[in-house]
Formats: structure tokens, C-alpha cells, sequence
């Protein structure tokens, strides 16, 4: 049952207890309004269990669709990385990896970084002299 549903169950059930109690002459008798009492704390308990019952129907609808949707899910995942796959394919990508260029960059890397701390180690040695 979806939350709209319900909430329409809940507005039509406060609905129908307004007017029933509406209905209700104001010179009861105390045992008719002991009744009237009771129905109506009878009726707010029928819209909770009406409630529940919703929600535990909807609980039920998702478990027993929970296998469905899994394959669902995974069929889906196949689309998408076969359609990836495919455009990374046309592209013409390719991954290599050189070991000697990998070398040759880090290398540069550490010169440039110890060129730049250089001039930062000078001075540190000039102030402390």
C-alpha cells in the first residue's frame, strides 16, 4: 500500500468518526455514551491494525521482489559494463605500462622537488650561523 494510500485511509477513518460522532445527541444516557466510548476507541484501534497491516503488506510485496530486482540490478550492471567496455575499446585506449619512463619521471620529480628545497636550506644555514 503506498503512503498515499494510507494517508487517505487515515483522513477517510478520521473523516467518518467526526461525522458518527457528530451524530451523537448531546443528552446521552451514561451507558449509551459508554458506548459510544468504546466504539469509538474501538474504531482509532481499527486504523492503526489498518496501519499495520498496510505496512506489512508492503514489506511483504518488497521481500518476495527482492530476488527479482537482485537479477534485475545485475542484468543491468552487464549492460553497463559491456556499453563502457565498448566505447573504451573504440576509443582505442590501451594502458602500458613502462617501467624505464615510470623511472625516468620520478627522477625528475625528486630534482625538481630538491631543486626547490634548495635555496630553503641555504638560508636555514645562514641563520643559524
Amino acid at each position: 500500500m503506498a503512503q498515499s494510500e494510507i494517508e487517505q485511509n487515515v483522513s477517510s477513518a478520521k473523516s467518518t468518526a467526526k461525522k458518527e460522532i457528530d451524530k451523537v445527541p448531546n443528552d446521552l444516557g451514561t451507558e449509551t455514551a459508554a458506548e459510544t466510548v468504546r466504539e469509538t476507541a474501538l474504531a482509532g484501534l481499527g486504523v492503526v491494525g489498518k496501519l499495520v497491516d498496510g505496512i506489512q503488506n508492503r514489506a511483504e510485496d518488497v521481500r518476495n521482489d527482492a530476488s527479482a530486482k537482485w537479477d534485475e540490478f545485475i542484468a543491468r550492471g552487464e549492460q553497463l559494463k559491456d556499453a563502457a567496455n565498448e566505447k573504451a575499446n573504440n576509443a582505442g585506449f590501451s594502458f602500458k605500462y613502462n617501467m624505464k619512463e615510470q623511472r625516468a619521471q620520478f627522477s625528475e620529480l625528486v630534482d625538481a622537488v630538491s631543486a626547490f628545497a634548495k635555496p630553503g636550506k641555504a638560508e636555514l644555514k645562514t641563520s643559524e650561523s
